[in-house]
């Protein structure tokens, strides 16, 4: 993470300081399990599993904004992975979205 803009690594700070002081309550972005991957999509089984299998989750992180969907959800063009433990996270990528990109094996150790 070096390489990215500084605003950038705030806000990444900002989320890990929010997850330390409130947990998941009151995220701004949507977060959810990273084994939702639209039915339609042509690797969905091997993404479905793969995400399972790494216990994989991401959060619209507000990079460069957010927009509220038409549910209410906050998203962005970025999102920021992480595997969720018990009681601890893990991040392991951060890319752009669409399209939607699960974290190469290499990213999670």
């Amino acid at each position: 993470m070096v390489n990215f803009p500084e605003s950038d690594l705030d806000i990444i700070a900002a989320f890990i300081e929010h997850l330390k002081q409130h947990g998941f309550a009151g995220l701004v972005g949507r977060n959810k399990a990273s084994h939702e991957v639209p039915k339609d999509d042509p690797d969905w089984r091997e993404k479905v599993a793969y995400a399972q299998q790494h216990n994989l989750w991401h959060y619209h992180i507000g990079i460069p904004e957010y927009q509220i969907t038409a549910s209410g959800d906050n998203v962005s063009e970025y999102i920021l992975h992480y595997i969720k433990g018990d009681g601890w996270i893990k991040i392991v990528d951060f890319n752009r979205h669409p399209p939607f990109r699960l974290p190469a094996v290499d990213c999670l150790v």
